[in-house]
């Protein structure tokens, strides 16, 4: 059954859809959980921190070890948000709408708690919702999406809500934030992308609404920032790679793919890599025209969701066929592959050799649907198996 054509109708039709469809990515084959894990990798010390089910683990880089567990006692809470590290601070949102902080020692600093309208006793007149991206940290806000419909800012320090800017859908994408740039007499903001077809840009302090853009399409993953350009680029349920000038507020370009595009791009050189749910990989030039295909490969027998990395000149994404693939940048030839046990479908993380220790190789991490091989780790330049988590 093809149900990727289905949401091509209006935003508010759509989103049912969108939800049906994450049910059954996560549903179908094996012993699936009814999500994927969030994973980061700290750029420090290589720690992995992923978000699971009822609890947050951190896991040694070398060995997959649990080094700690954070979970909440006596309320039923379920995390499968991407965390977010900034200034030895986790960020992570769960599926009652509710962010967390923690420090690296997995202790709680603080938890946000949405504000409900109260019926009777436990009885709300507000849905509970759900945190499905990672949050973004600016300098005094956390800003995260909400899977429903709008966009939330907590103060770093107190956890407080400081403003909430209504989009007509969910907001699945994690917010983009650019700072100032005051040789460019440009001022910081906040950019959402959502699932209602638009890109908003939002001053980060009071949540107000600079300006917006219809995209043509939901955007599910996350967006990504052409310094050099002054463009972002999103991709979107209509398949089309789209680029938005943050000067002029408009649509620069598109490109067309196969399939839908849930994963984010990697911009590398002026060139974009990034994958659809028909499993092709694409390698396309970004220029002041537009678009230009360099090379597709038909590369994966089922769809790519997860974001791909790059490193060594390699091209790294796992795909919902149960693998893993390394190709090389420059034409996409075959580097090596390697089967993961389970479908991947959360972002590939890279954890550099240097962060580690001198006998453990650069590795790539990966997440996937199986709770028994839910965390993978796989030497980056051969893609040898180092070790599995399994969640309890």
């Amino acid at each position: 059954m093809n149900i990727w054509r289905t949401l091509t109708t209006s935003p508010r039709r759509s989103v049912g859809v969108l939800l049906l469809i994450a049910l059954l990515l996560s549903a179908c084959g094996g012993a699936t959980s009814e999500s994927w894990a969030g994973i980061l990798a700290n750029p420090q010390d290589g720690t992995i921190y992923v978000s699971f089910n009822q609890h947050v683990v951190a896991l040694n880089p070398s060995s997959g070890a649990v080094v700690w567990e954070y979970g909440v006692e006596g309320k039923r809470i379920r995390f499968f948000a991407t965390p977010t590290l900034a200034d030895d601070t986790l960020y992570v949102g769960d599926y009652n709408g509710r962010l967390h902080a923690l420090n690296t020692d997995g202790e709680a600093q603080w938890v946000y708690e949405p504000s409900r309208e109260t019926l009777i006793g436990p009885l709300s007149l507000t849905p509970t919702d759900r945190i499905i991206g990672a949050a973004t940290v600016g300098p005094k806000y956390v800003y995260v999406g909400l899977g429903s419909r709008n966009v939330v800012a907590v103060d770093r320090e107190t956890g407080e809500e400081a403003w909430l800017f209504e989009t007509d859908h969910g907001v699945w994408a994690e917010p983009l934030y650019i700072p100032a740039d005051d040789e460019n007499g440009t001022p910081a903001t906040l950019y959402v992308a959502s699932l209602d077809h638009h890109l908003y840009a939002l001053n980060p302090e009071s949540g107000q609404m600079l300006w917006k853009v219809d995209l043509g399409g939901a955007v599910p993953g996350n967006v990504i920032y052409d310094a050099q350009r002054g463009r972002i680029y999103a991709g979107t349920f209509v398949s089309e790679l789209v680029a938005v000038d943050i000067n002029t507020h408009q649509v620069v370009a598109r490109f067309q793919a196969d399939d839908w595009l849930w994963g984010a791009p990697v911009l590398d050189e002026g060139v974009l890599y990034f994958g659809d749910l028909a499993g092709n990989l694409y390698a396309v030039q970004v220029n002041d025209e537009g678009f230009s295909q360099l090379w597709k490969r038909a590369l994966a027998q089922e769809g790519i969701r997860a974001a791909p990395i790059l490193t060594d000149g390699l091209l790294i994404v796992g795909a919902k066929d149960e693998h893993l693939y390394a190709v090389h940048k420059e034409d996409g030839s075959d580097a090596w592959s390697t089967p993961t046990k389970g479908a991947v479908l959360s972002d590939v993380v890279f954890v550099p050799a240097e962060t580690v220790s001198e006998d453990t190789p650069a590795m790539v991490i990966v997440g996937t649907d199986d709770a028994k091989h839910l965390i993978a780790a796989f030497d980056a330049a051969t893609g040898e198996a180092r070790w599995e988590y399994a969640d309890k």
